[in-house]
């Protein structure tokens, strides 16, 4: 049986690291061994020649960098513990987003904090945003009908899906939290992110169903 050189066992580390990654659905998990494989193979492409296989080295090094670059990232998307208690509440309430979806939508929030009743939408008036409210009950006017309704809502998303005017006269509480984003820029936003605009699709069809359903 040939005995294997010291740089030999690289290749086979490499392939058992490399078939460790595809256990994982942890993205996180699976790029920290599909690095490792490809660190452990640039290893035997060094080590184990007379010359370094090039050509091979530098894929599996462009790989390691790509990989590494990835982690770093999913690991700053999972870190919500810099979040305020409001963004976290907001969070929980935007239940079908990962935490890096959400703090691309955080990034282009504005919060507004109200002592005194404010009008967000007016029937039949163009409408540039979308709103959803946190804190304060909500007064909806619509057709002559008036009814009240608890926060964590949005408001406005009929207008924003269908881009028409606004359905319906809606005004916050005397004392209300809630947040807004400009139409056109989070159009830009989900338009560059597929999963982004499924996500909050999904959102805004429940929080319609949930309004009909408490009509």
């Amino acid at each position: 049986m040939p005995t294997l050189a010291p740089s030999d066992y690289l290749v086979h580390l490499a392939a058992i690291s490399t078939l460790i990654c595809y256990l994982f659905r942890d993205q996180i998990k699976l790029r920290f061994f599909a690095a490792l494989g490809d660190a452990l193979l640039t290893g035997y492409y060094y080590f184990a020649f007379d010359k370094p296989l090039w050509n091979g080295l530098v894929w599996t090094v462009a790989n390691v960098i790509i990989n590494v670059t990835m982690i770093i990232i999913l690991l700053r998307e999972h870190r919500m513990s810099l979040l305020t208690d409001h963004e976290m509440t907001l969070f929980r309430c935007l239940e079908t987003l990962t935490p890096g979806q959400f703090r691309k939508l955080l990034k282009i929030a504005t919060w507004h904090e109200s002592e005194d009743p404010v009008q967000l939408t007016e029937e039949g008036a163009a409408l540039n945003k979308l709103y959803y409210v946190l804190d304060g009950n909500i007064t909806i006017g619509k057709q002559g009908r008036v009814i009240e309704r608890e926060p964590k809502m949005f408001i406005g998303e009929i207008a924003f899906l269908r881009d028409k005017a606004a359905s319906a006269t809606v005004m916050t509480a005397s004392k209300s939290l809630y947040v807004s984003w400009d139409q056109a820029e989070l159009r830009a936003l989900l338009k560059k992110n597929e999963d982004l605009k499924n996500a909050m699709s999904s959102l805004l069809t429940t929080d319609m169903a949930d309004k009909v359903a408490r009509a």
